[in-house]
């Protein structure tokens, strides 16, 4: 028996219920639904539909009902076809007939929305703290990596040489805007639908400003079909975490190509890697590559949800029930993510020394170009003096480094004895001393930002 069978003549085929069943997904909802129940049976009895007695009676039954779920005592049957249900069931079973009464001038429609925009509203927050744990983990690493100059890359071949703690601070940059995201989907999912009804609104004069100061929403929905029909929170938190799963993807991709055998600038801790069933010497960068994994379920379950989205019209459909599996499956992945990945970065080692013996004399070549400049040279054309002189190097087997001054003014009459100067890591790094450079002054006021950001968040 269900609670809505009364004009039906015929039971629901079984394979119909089984179908139709969310209970196994939205159970998650179960805490949510409980906060927003006990709002509603409040404003029912500030509406004079439930009495002083009843409203106390509601509370009380649907705070043990927490309790036994929280302690895992809460029993499901097969007729709960939703977490609601199964909700109003067991109320109904430990109080009686106030607890028959808490539905009145409520949906499921409106509820839903409410349980799923609380549980967005916390889970955005919890995220925000994780991204601000992970920054404090790459601010720990750019602070104790200063002195270690390392090869910056483009399309995989080594650019311009960088202090090391100018790459964890472009992680720390680049997760700061997407905590400004989640802060975005919050603000964005703070807006509430109950009392809203089915369609139409509630058929009882329920105080909607009162339900959104007790259940912490700044704002009430508008309009009753928009209220109910509305899924734009959902995709913009999906849409949030396959960016910044995006962005995880990238940094975990470096950092896998970093700790091979052919790099060795980086070594994982071994809590954080795995080995082989197969071959005993293998450590393995695990703990990376599923966070480079995840970030296409990420997209997958954004892309996802947007294609069953579109096809929905107005105002709620039975569509907008797969909504959860993959809302709740990006935001609990996230939240592993992003706790893995601070372990990954506060635990693993750095080799300084493979990274300095790794570090290419043409990585100079830049510096050299600009020295051409500073002496009067267009850019274009001392490009290709040096772009010249690279290619000599590369064609005879001779170090950039190790050619004299008058090896450089068979390329051009103006490298003076001063040129010999651009070959050294130290002053190449100093030569990018421009706001949001590689020089160390821009990278110590990067770091005193980044604190600036962390310590606010």
């Amino acid at each position: 028996m269900t609670m809505w069978d009364g004009r039906f003549k015929k039971k629901t085929d079984r394979l119909m219920e089984r179908f139709n069943n969310s209970l196994p997904v939205d159970q998650e909802l179960f805490a949510e639904d409980i906060e927003g129940s006990i709002a509603w049976a409040r404003a029912l009895k500030k509406a004079k539909v439930l009495s002083l007695r009843e409203c106390a009676a509601v509370e009380r039954g649907l705070a043990r009902l927490l309790e036994d779920f929280k302690q895992n005592r809460a029993r499901f049957v097969a007729s709960d076809e939703d977490i609601h249900m199964a909700i109003e069931r067991m109320l109904a079973a430990k109080i009686g007939a106030a607890g028959e009464k808490l539905h009145t001038g409520r949906s499921r429609n409106d509820q839903v929305a409410t349980d799923t925009r609380l549980y967005v509203m916390r889970r955005a927050t919890d995220i925000r703290q994780l991204i601000s744990g992970l920054q404090k983990a790459l601010l720990s690493r750019a602070k104790s990596d200063m002195t270690v100059i390392a090869p910056a890359y483009t399309h995989l071949q080594q650019a311009q040489p960088v202090l090391l703690s100018h790459y964890w601070l472009s992680f720390l940059f680049a997760l700061e805007r997407e905590k400004t995201r989640f802060a975005q989907v919050k603000e964005c999912t703070d807006l509430m639908p109950l009392g809203s009804g089915a369609v139409a609104g509630s058929g009882f004069n329920v105080d909607r400003n009162f339900l959104a100061r007790k259940l912490g929403f700044s704002k009430i929905s508008d309009n009753s079909m928009d209220a109910v029909a509305s899924r734009d929170f959902v995709l913009q938190a999906l849409a949030a975490c396959a960016s910044c799963g995006t962005l995880l993807s990238r940094y975990a991709e470096d950092l896998v190509v970093w700790s091979s055998r052919e790099f060795s600038f980086v070594e994982l801790d071994d809590a954080w890697a795995t080995g082989s069933s197969m071959m005993p010497q293998k450590k393995n960068p695990d703990s990376l590559e599923l966070i480079r994994g995840k970030a296409g379920r990420f997209i997958g379950n954004h892309t996802g949800f947007a294609a069953t989205l579109k096809g929905v019209g107005l105002a709620y459909y039975k569509d907008l029930q797969e909504d959860k599996a993959s809302l709740f499956d990006s935001l609990c992945q996230m939240e592993l993510v992003l706790e893995v990945f601070t372990n990954v970065i506060a635990t693993l080692s750095v080799n300084a020394d493979a990274i300095k013996k790794d570090l290419d004399p043409l990585l100079f070549a830049t510096d050299l170009a600009d020295y051409l400049v500073s002496k009067g040279v267009p850019f274009r054309q001392a490009h290709k003096v040096v772009g010249k002189l690279v290619g000599c190097c590369v064609a005879s087997g001779a170090k950039l480094t190790g050619l004299t001054v008058d090896q450089l003014r068979e390329f051009s009459p103006l490298f003076g004895n001063d040129a010999l100067r651009v070959f050294k890591w130290e002053n190449a790094i100093e030569h990018r001393g421009v706001y949001g450079g590689t020089g160390t002054g821009s990278v110590r006021r990067q770091i005193i930002k980044a604190e600036s950001l962390i310590k606010n968040s």
